[in-house]
């Protein structure tokens, strides 16, 4: 996630997969050479969110144990349901977008000689950039041994949302009464303020079951199509949940015109945490975000929510942004990783990783 330490191994640097370089492997294809390499590989579906969920209990809490995440890190590139590993104590999500390969937080006993021995038949066998992503300590340590990885990529938007760190925000530290840091004048604060003056009126409404055919909507993902793909899976989970279920708090704001200005979806972690795993805005008036952010983050805040786990950024503006919301450093590290060219010699095709 941008931090490195003394403990990663220092393998040479060398050409990095670029994934213009390399011929396009059809969905259809990918997904052919994924099962033919494990059995253990298959389709993600809706039916695996309890398999996941009741791992995702049994580790340490983080941004990365959660449903919605998986959903979105696995995706293809249209959006659909990715793929998934389930087996020899190890579980992970695998996705397939832009010619690139992710590996997605791997969990439980056996993921590190099922990593080391599944990214070694993948790379020996599939052309496409490998890339790891929310990699714990204890993992990133052994598979930077192998000398197979490099931990970052400079100026490679592969890493996507990891390449700047996660951030958490601190409810009662910014909204308790009189001493939060919400109650004191910040850039932020002042960008509220200003919306509150404004002629313009918000409505917050948690019915998102239409969401999609409202007027507003799609211009919340401006004009890249690829970025309402990447939220797709998540939008359609939400609106698939009861809102008494409490696993989601979603919540869609409307103009008077009843045009849609932001969107914002969350999962309960454990009690009293829960991860922003989706806050689209349409940007259309000064400092709208900010008010948007302000009154979502507020509600959690009423509802019992403590701790509200923010992930990471994509890029520089966005970790800029959050910075400005006052959080805190996780107690935890999560990192990316992306393997080492190709047409390298890979040690472990020669036996020289050690068990």
């Amino acid at each position: 996630m941008g931090v490195i330490t003394s403990q990663e191994a220092q393998a040479p640097r060398t050409q990095v997969f670029h994934a213009q370089l390399i011929a396009e492997v059809p969905k259809q294809h990918m997904f052919a050479q994924l099962t033919a390499l494990s059995p253990d590989i298959s389709r993600l579906s809706p039916a695996d969110a309890d398999v996941f969920r009741n791992a995702f209990q049994r580790e340490e809490i983080c941004y990365a144990n959660s449903w919605l995440y998986l959903l979105r890190s696995t995706r293809d590139d249209q959006g659909g349901f990715g793929y998934k590993f389930v087996g020899n104590e190890t579980l992970m999500g695998i996705g397939y977008r832009n010619n690139t390969l992710y590996l997605v937080h791997p969990i439980g006993n056996g993921r590190f000689t099922a990593m080391r021995d599944l990214v070694c038949e993948l790379r020996s066998r599939i052309q496409s950039p490998i890339i790891l992503k929310k990699i714990d300590q204890e993992l990133y340590e052994y598979l930077s041994s192998t000398n197979l990885f490099q931990a970052n990529a400079d100026g490679s938007t592969l890493f996507e949302e990891e390449a700047f760190p996660e951030h958490i925000l601190s409810l009662p530290h910014l909204y308790s009464s009189d001493v939060g840091l919400y109650c004191q004048s910040s850039p932020f604060i002042r960008k509220v303020r200003q919306f509150e003056k404004s002629s313009m009126k918000l409505l917050a409404k948690t019915d998102i079951s239409d969401i999609e055919s409202h007027p507003g909507f799609h211009r919340l993902f401006g004009p890249n199509p690829d970025k309402y793909k990447s939220y797709l899976q998540i939008i359609r989970e939400a609106i698939s949940q009861r809102p008494s279920d409490g696993t989601y708090k979603v919540c869609v704001y409307y103009d008077e015109d009843a045009i849609i200005h932001g969107l914002y979806i969350s999962e309960l972690l454990e009690e009293r945490r829960m991860g922003l795993y989706c806050a689209v805005s349409s940007k259309s008036s000064r400092g709208i975000t900010e008010w948007m952010d302000y009154d979502f983050f507020q509600q959690l805040f009423h509802d019992g929510i403590d701790a509200l786990y923010l992930g990471g950024s994509e890029t520089q503006g966005v970790h800029a942004y959050v910075k400005k919301l006052f959080p805190i450093v996780p107690p935890y590290l999560m990192r990316p990783m992306e393997m080492y060219c190709h047409n390298e010699e890979l040690p472990c095709l020669n036996g020289n990783v050690a068990d």
